[in-house]
């Protein structure tokens, strides 16, 4: 079972990840986020991540995009998102954690005229499901969540692009994502890391709607 990631098995599984998930062929009712691209460092190996963006309301909608619909291309996304609020730019990433030896969320925010958000205004934003998280309380630099000490939401550089960025904590990615693969059926080693990265997936999409806005 796996409980962790190594850096190869990491790569591997964001891969598969893309080959399984990828526009021309996933159904058109989606279960897992598509339009992610698999993306190398330029001159160091060993630091690919994934990459996507996306353009999302600065507003968070009556009800959470759970019906997983079909893409909606061009125009209609823009007016859909538009409709709601302001358009956002959502750059979002999956890096790999050495510390914790798991996928980590990373992501920036970004208004029309290319202004990063505050921290109040992202936790506002279509990027999050509704009451998900904990009120900002002032706070600029993160999130916490009640009685806990680890942050839930902080600010951090990307580890391979260098770019100030927002991210999720992983410490207990492990735990929660190790729990469901113990009920897996897979036994190829192939098939347990592709369902680990859509595991890692469904766990995360309890915070953040992957299906909110439109792939750009």
């Amino acid at each position: 079972m796996f409980t962790t990631l190594t850096r190869p098995q990491f790569d591997d599984a964001c891969r598969r990840y893309v080959d399984a998930h990828s526009g021309n062929t996933c159904a058109e009712v989606k279960t897992f986020p598509t339009g992610w691209t698999w993306c190398e460092h330029p001159y160091v190996s060993g630091l690919g991540y994934l990459s996507r963006v996306v353009l999302l309301s600065s507003v968070q909608a009556d009800g959470d995009s759970d019906e997983h619909e079909a893409d909606i291309d061009g125009d209609e996304d823009d007016a859909t998102a538009a409709s709601d609020g302001e358009l956002l730019t959502c750059k979002q990433y999956v890096v790999y954690s050495p510390t914790y030896e798991v996928p980590a969320f990373y992501f920036t925010l970004h208004d029309r005229s290319g202004s990063p958000l505050t921290l109040e205004q992202i936790a506002r934003s279509a990027l999050f499901r509704r009451h998900a998280l904990p009120s900002p309380d002032g706070s600029t630099f993160g999130l916490i969540l009640p009685d806990s000490s680890l942050a839930l939401l902080s600010q951090g550089d990307h580890p391979t692009l260098g770019t100030p960025s927002w991210y999720f904590h992983p410490c207990h990615t492990s735990e929660v994502v190790g729990e469901i693969m113990a009920a897996s059926d897979e036994t190829r080693t192939e098939d347990k890391l592709l369902r680990w990265m859509e595991v890692w997936f469904m766990v995360l999409s309890n915070l953040v709607d992957f299906f909110a806005g439109g792939e750009i």
